[in-house]
């Protein structure tokens, strides 16, 4: 009777072990759904950045300067915790249809704005392995001429995705790049396509 009741407590200890390691699971993906969650896009979670006063963003006030992201870029904002960064690249008009003329990579039946979305693609596919894109019907950011896509790819041995904006204003053309890592896609997609849309040129 004893060996029987002692059996029972064991099995009766497995189960409760058992339904505490299911509960524990369920915590961790309800952790991890919340994590993934998409994060508010209100207008008070972003701040309005200024740059010499040719242009602004917004940009979520989590995100802090960071001088050192790109050589070229004229902003550059990035929270290294939550592994989401944003940078502007802007070119003279002028000078980047006259440049890739002379090399035979400008496309007369193309507007500007579309070739150098065009050339950017494929300077990107040069540089990131298995890139795959995904472009948006945008055509305008606030009455300037814009294309926008997503884009996923692997950089050494990283996977990575992108929300890739290109603006044309009346001297510049400007590419706004945000990124983060592939598995926090679903959280700041809705993020980058707001600082994106938020693009006006002074």
């Amino acid at each position: 009777m004893k060996h029987i009741f002692k059996y029972a407590f064991i099995i009766a200890l497995l189960f409760e072990f058992t339904s505490c390691i299911e509960k524990l699971k369920e915590a961790a993906e309800s952790i991890t759904a919340s994590a993934n969650q998409p994060e508010s896009v209100s207008a008070s979670n972003f701040s309005t950045i200024t740059t010499d006063g040719r242009f602004e963003l917004s940009i979520p006030k989590y995100m802090k300067n960071m001088p050192s992201l790109h050589d070229e870029a004229s902003l550059e904002y990035a929270n290294i915790y939550k592994e989401t960064y944003t940078v502007v690249i802007e070119e003279n008009k002028e000078d980047f249809i006259v440049g890739f003329k002379e090399f035979g990579e400008y496309d007369d039946a193309l507007s500007p704005i579309e070739n150098y979305t065009n050339v950017q693609k494929k300077m990107f596919r040069e540089v990131i392995d298995d890139i795959k894109f995904q472009d948006y019907g945008l055509i305008d950011i606030n009455n300037l001429p814009a294309r926008q896509f997503k884009m996923e790819g692997v950089i050494d041995g990283l996977d990575f995705f992108y929300v890739v904006g290109f603006v044309e204003g009346e001297q510049n053309i400007y590419m706004v790049m945000n990124w983060t890592l592939k598995d926090r896609k679903y959280k700041y997609e809705n993020t980058f396509e707001y600082i994106n849309a938020s693009f006006k040129e002074l």
